[in-house]
C-alpha cells in the first residue's frame, strides 16, 4: 500500500523524500519520470500509476517569501487524487491515489481537531506550530476523511514559505570615506553582486520586499519593468573603495539576487542587464580582479580593456 508523509517542509512518498521547492530532477530522482503536461512556469509533472501530481508555482511569491531557490526549483503543490471525479481529465493523474495519508505521522483528525482544512500543526515542545504546507481536503463532506486508513478525499498540498522578519535599515548614510566610481550602471551592479550577495560585506543587504515596507512604500513586483525604487537605491548606494581589494572575481548570470531585486518577475531573457560598456579607468579600481563572467553582446570589446589591465573576461 502507498504511504504519503507531509510534514513542515516536504512530503515522505513510499520512502521517498520530496522537499519545497522542488526541481523536475529531484522528482525524477525520487520518483521515477513523470508525464509532463505545459512547459515553464505552468508545466504540471504527472505519476499516473501513483495518482498524484506536482504543479509549479509562482516565482515571484516564492522571492517575496524568500522561498525561492533558483529558476529549476518551482514545485509548490503537490494533488493526491482520490475521488473518482478528480481523475478524469489528461491534467490529472488517470488513476486514484490508493494508500495513507499521514500528517507528521498522525491521521489529519490526530493534529487538526480544532484548525479545520487548511494548515497542518504540529507539535514544537509544548506549543503547536502551523506546517509550511498548506492542506485542503475535497470530497463528498458527509463522507470520512478516511476509510480502512485508507484517505478517502482528494487533497490539495502547497508549499507556503514564510518570510522571516527583517532588521535590515535601509536608510544611506553618507561618509566621508573615499567611495568606488562608476561610469557604467551594470558593472556597479555586478560589482555590488559580487559584495553584498556573494561575500556579504557591503550593507545593507538589500531585499527588495524588506526596501518597500521598511521605507511604507509601494511597488509593483509582478512588473516585467525594473522596479524603480530599486533601481534608485542601487544608483545612490556608496561602496567603499576598501572594499575593491575583496573582489577577485565577477560572475554574471541571469540568476543573480541582484537583478532578482531590481525586477522580480524578470526571466532573463533579455538583455537589459548586460554590460556593454566598461571603461579601463572602472577595472583599475579593482587591485585583485583577475576573472569575470558576463552577459554581454560586445564581449570582444570588453575582453580587449581586459586584456590590457590584466583581466580575463569571458561570457556565459
Amino acid at each position: 500500500m502507498n504511504t504519503i508523509d507531509v510534514r513542515d517542509y516536504e512530503v515522505e512518498i513510499n520512502g521517498k523524500i520530496i522537499k519545497f521547492p522542488a526541481s523536475c530532477q529531484e522528482l525524477i530522482e525520487a520518483l521515477g519520470e513523470p508525464r509532463i503536461v505545459g512547459d515553464g512556469e505552468k508545466a504540471s509533472y504527472i505519476y499516473d500509476e501513483l495518482g498524484i501530481s506536482f504543479d509549479n508555482g509562482s516565482p515571484v511569491y516564492l522571492k517575496k517569501n524568500k522561498g525561492f531557490v533558483d529558476k529549476y526549483h518551482l514545485v509548490t503543490y503537490c494533488t493526491i487524487y482520490v475521488c473518482d471525479e478528480s481523475c478524469l481529465s489528461g491534467e490529472h493523474a488517470k488513476k486514484p491515489y490508493q494508500g495513507t495519508v499521514t500528517f507528521f505521522g498522525k491521521p489529519w483528525e490526530s493534529y487538526n481537531p480544532a484548525y479545520g482544512q487548511q494548515q497542518a500543526v504540529w507539535r514544537n515542545g509544548d506549543d503547536w506550530c502551523f506546517s509550511h504546507i498548506g492542506v485542503i481536503m475535497r470530497g463528498n463532506p458527509d463522507a470520512r476523511n478516511y476509510e480502512n486508513e485508507k484517505i478517502n478525499k482528494t487533497i490539495y498540498l502547497s508549499f507556503k514559505p514564510e518570510r522571516p522578519k527583517s532588521t535590515e535599515n535601509y536608510n544611506i548614510v553618507e561618509t566621508d570615506e573615499q567611495c568606488l566610481m562608476f561610469d557604467n550602471f551594470n558593472f556597479k551592479l555586478a560589482v555590488i553582486q559580487e559584495l553584498m550577495y556573494e561575500q556579504e560585506v557591503l550593507k545593507p543587504y538589500f531585499d527588495i520586499y524588506d526596501y518597500l515596507k521598511f521605507k511604507k512604500s509601494k511597488a509593483n513586483t509582478e512588473s516585467l519593468k525594473n522596479v524603480k525604487p530599486a533601481v534608485d537605491f542601487f544608483k545612490n548606494l556608496k561602496i567603499p573603495l576598501s572594499l575593491a581589494e575583496k573582489v577577485e572575481k565577477i560572475t554574471m548570470d541571469g540568476g543573480n539576487e541582484i537583478y532578482m531585486n531590481i525586477c522580480p518577475a524578470w526571466d532573463g531573457e533579455d538583455d537589459r542587464f548586460d554590460l556593454d560598456e566598461v571603461t579601463a579607468e572602472e577595472l583599475k579600481q579593482f587591485p585583485n580582479l583577475k576573472k569575470m563572467t558576463v552577459m554581454s553582446k560586445s564581449i570582444k570589446t570588453i575582453q580587449k580593456i581586459g586584456d590590457k589591465i590584466g583581466i580575463k573576461i569571458g561570457s556565459l
